[in-house]
């Protein structure tokens, strides 16, 4: 059921981001965190995204058909659909793409972790610890020693697996920055030669000018 209709998306604007409501302006700034905004409401008490709304001017950006698409792909990219369902919602003759979040029964991990909200929009990573200590909470084990032993060697085999995959992503992110800043020291150089390159035309045709 979509909870966010054209007859009470204004009230929902109006009254502001929330633990469960969160507003971002542009769909391209926020497609990569995507993942990880709703893996934060899915593991805390679900709610709703709205992109296209700038909530400090109070102004409506909208969206387009393709950036809709794109969230769409993202999502299943992800395999979040089983939490969450994205639509549109028509307001003041724009459109605005709505991310519906279910609070999940099981931990939901994207974008490198699982993530809790903490405030209206912060959101922070789980450590193994957490997740280990949110599946015991959703298993029923016996009180036998079988079942704690095997239950404690699972445990550990998470924490290693989770552990394991926010190094990789943290080292996946540090490897991006990297490439980020060569690609603009690789900018600044070539505006450089070709400054370079300009001045010394200039004086080359100043000099013929002259010359001739």
């Amino acid at each position: 059921m979509e909870i966010v209709t054209k007859d009470n998306i204004n009230s929902i604007l109006l009254a502001g981001e929330s633990n469960t409501v969160e507003f971002k302006t542009r769909v391209r700034s926020v497609i990569n965190v995507l993942p990880r905004i709703i893996s934060a409401f899915a593991n805390t008490e679900g709610g709703i995204i709205i992109l296209g709304y700038d909530e400090r001017y109070r102004l409506v950006i909208g969206t387009s058909t393709d950036e809709f698409e794109v969230v769409k792909r993202v999502i299943l990219k992800n395999k979040l659909e089983d939490v969450c369902n994205a639509y549109i919602v028509q307001y003041e003759e724009k459109e605005l793409i709505i991310i519906q979040v279910e609070k999940s029964t099981s931990i939901v991990f994207a974008g490198g972790g699982a993530y809790i909200r903490k405030g209206d929009t912060n959101i922070s990573v789980l450590t193994s610890k957490d997740v280990v200590a949110r599946i015991a909470s959703t298993v029923e084990t016996s009180e036998s020693t079988t079942s704690k032993e095997v239950f404690e060697r699972l445990e550990k085999k998470i924490e290693q697996i989770y552990d394991e995959m926010l190094r990789s992503q943290k080292a996946h992110e540090e490897e991006l920055k990297e490439q980020k800043k060569e690609h603009e020291e690789e900018i600044k150089s070539s505006k450089r030669s070709n400054w370079f390159f300009c001045i010394l035309s200039a004086v080359i045709g100043y000099g013929l000018g002259k010359f001739f």
